[in-house]
């Protein structure tokens, strides 16, 4: 048997998926041999036969090197290049020319050789250093925010890398497979302990709600894979009780105009002047009049007439977060189109990696990705049309500035990286592996 698993996995040129494909043939050869004993055959013929049964190692192997090898997402890798090239042809109006093509373009370079060298690391590392990346990032952002300058109370740099929390929980959940209660109940702290360090990196109200968001569901969708144990619908009760009653509070607060908490800031002020149009009209809802006359006034092609747009002043121009609106405004109704269009067919190229994924690691990965990607997305586009509080906001492909840039390649480059391994690792438990085996043979004389 040893013998016919070496030749067939030496046509293999892959050589990570060797190990479990050799996995995979021992135990369908074991469980063959133990079907032919069943029936009255001695082990070794038993075994022999099993072997046998198999077929040519060298042709087998052949076909197995042409179904586990790395592949390259093409699709994704285009829709990538599209969007970058995009961006920049949308932030030339507010910023210029000259300062998108030799600053954003440069830090879009940047973003492709990112995306490059997270392509080519093995993704499996975050299911061994997790935990140990989660406290390495933790120190860094506390270093970060005791040292660097604040703006309106945020380090906006920081904002936007906190969402790296994300994929790294996917690691920790790996982490804690099989461990029952135990394993649901540590999830749940470290979800409350991000969202609280959060408060203190970030203090953006609707990122700490993302990140919250994002996890609670990679959370459930591990428990719903049986990653923790078979005892899903009580896990799934504990994770639902430790998160409605926070809902609760939230929705008390918006629903009591917040006072009753005696906290009073822009904050608060932004989210009344959305539910209350009309009241805060000339004061902190001014900004859904100018989003709601923009979209009239908008041509299908060319610049719009909206008499209003000056009123979008420079803080808010220079932000970014109304980028797509603007580019409405110049570039006409079609830009608009042909980026929800763009977006939403990235989204689902990245559901369809995730839904490749029999990896439980890579599938935990790519959903982390796939969740700080689409609720930015879908966030940012609700912003512009007026039908979301309005914040700031980091839109995939049309945010200015090297941190956004960072952030969005590292997860392109995760989901590209999974989806290269997706025919590679042959079971959940690969990716976690030793890379040393001490063997040892006792033979009788």
């Amino acid at each position: 048997m040893e013998e016919f698993i070496k030749t067939l996995t030496e046509q293999m040129r892959c050589i990570k998926a060797r190990e479990g494909v050799a996995r995979e043939l021992s135990n369908h050869i074991i469980d063959q041999t133990e079907a032919y004993e069943q029936s009255g055959m001695e082990h070794d013929k038993a075994v022999e036969k099993a072997v046998r049964a198999m077929g040519d190692p060298v042709a087998i192997g052949v076909s197995m090197d042409r179904i586990h090898r790395p592949q390259i997402d093409w699709r994704m890798i285009l829709l990538t290049l599209v969007l970058s090239i995009a961006g920049l042809f949308c932030m030339m109006p507010v910023y210029g020319v000259e300062r998108v093509l030799f600053g954003q373009g440069l830090f879009m370079l940047a973003g492709f050789a990112v995306i490059a060298v997270i392509y080519f690391i093995d993704y499996s590392i975050i299911g061994r250093i997790g935990a140990v990346a989660y406290i390495v990032m933790t120190i860094f952002f506390w270093i970060g925010r005791n040292h660097m300058r604040t703006i309106n109370g945020r380090i906006p740099a920081m904002s936007i890398l906190v969402y790296l929390y994300v994929p790294v929980f996917a690691g920790i959940l790996y982490q804690l497979r099989m461990r029952g209660y135990g394993a649901v109940i540590m999830g749940l702290v470290v979800i409350g302990v991000t969202c609280f360090a959060i408060t203190y990196f970030s203090a953006t109200l609707w990122v700490i709600v993302n990140i919250g968001f994002s996890m609670i569901v990679m959370l459930l969708a591990a428990i719903r894979k049986g990653m923790f144990g078979e005892n899903k619908k009580r896990m799934t009760a504990i994770v639902a009780a430790a998160v409605i009653l926070p809902m609760i509070v939230m929705v008390g607060c918006i629903s009591t105009g917040w006072r009753w908490l005696r906290w009073e800031s822009f904050r608060v002020m932004r989210l009344e002047a959305f539910f209350h149009r009309d009241q805060y009209r000339e004061g902190a809802g001014y900004i859904y009049n100018v989003i709601d006359d923009i979209l009239e006034n908008a041509k299908f092609v060319g610049t719009g007439s909206s008499k209003y747009i000056d009123k979008l002043d420079s803080a808010m121009m220079l932000d970014g977060g109304l980028m797509p609106l603007i580019s409405i405004y110049v570039y006409g109704m079609i830009v608009g189109i042909i980026l929800l269009i763009l977006l939403t067919a990235f989204v689902f190229r990245a559901v369809k990696i995730l839904n490749g994924q029999k990896n439980q690691l890579g599938f935990l990965v790519t959903m982390a990705c796939l969740l700080v990607i689409f609720l930015n997305g879908l966030e940012g586009m609700l912003v512009n049309v007026g039908l979301f509080p309005y914040t700031s906001v980091i839109i995939p492909f049309l945010t200015r500035g090297g941190s956004a840039t960072l952030l969005y390649s590292v997860l392109i480059g995760l989901l590209l990286g999974v989806h290269r391994y997706e025919k590679v690792y042959t079971d959940e438990t690969y990716a976690d592996q030793p890379r040393w085996r001490v063997s040892l043979k006792v033979e009788k004389r």
